[in-house]
């Protein structure tokens, strides 16, 4: 048995996960476990990077460039997918009106000091996710968390290039969820 075979049988036999890449889309992978296959095809219930189902991808085999398994993006989807109803719900942040040329300064020592959700700050066209942990006049400093939850450690900013907030959108709820599950594993 091939290794192709093997990686394809042990995904639909033990529901294992894959990043399959292909030749005729070089710049995307589908990530999924295998439902069936044979010496041709290979048939794929494909998930979105938000753990829901999101149809049967059918794909020649011959065209499958790679295949990545047992990777942290397997293990951080695994995660995703097994709470994929709790990151579609939203948690309510509430922030104070404010009507002031301030309004930056105002809204991050709202955010400082909270872990209970992941912003993300638009910074030189460049968005920066994580907890916001201080906050001067001029300055801020974020700890930083990346797609995987991974800590990044943490960075200053000025205020004066903020551009942006995205305050618990559906990425930085995903961005939470493996952050908190790795601090989890840590314990």
């Amino acid at each position: 048995m091939d290794l192709i075979t093997k990686l394809l049988k042990n995904s639909k036999d033990n529901k294992t996960f894959l990043s399959i890449w292909t030749y005729s889309d070089d710049e995307k992978f589908w990530f999924g476990q295998i439902l069936d296959f044979n010496d041709e095809l290979a048939i794929i219930q494909h998930y979105t990077k938000y753990g829901k189902k999101d149809g049967i991808i059918v794909t020649r085999i011959s065209e499958i460039i790679s295949i990545d398994f047992e990777d942290d993006y397997s293990k951080a989807m695994k995660i995703v997918i097994e709470n994929s109803e709790i990151l579609a719900n939203e948690t309510e942040f509430n922030f104070e009106y404010f009507e002031s040329e301030n309004w930056k300064n105002i809204l991050l020592n709202q955010l400082k000091g909270r872990t209970d959700f992941i912003t993300s700050v638009e910074i030189n066209n460049e968005y920066f996710s994580g907890f916001v942990k201080d906050v001067d006049e001029d300055n801020f400093i974020i700890n930083c968390v990346g797609s995987l939850g991974e800590n990044e450690g943490n960075a200053l900013y000025k205020i004066e290039d903020l551009k942006g907030f995205r305050i618990n959108d559906i990425d930085n709820r995903k961005r939470l969820l493996l952050f908190n599950s790795r601090k989890k594993d840590c314990r």
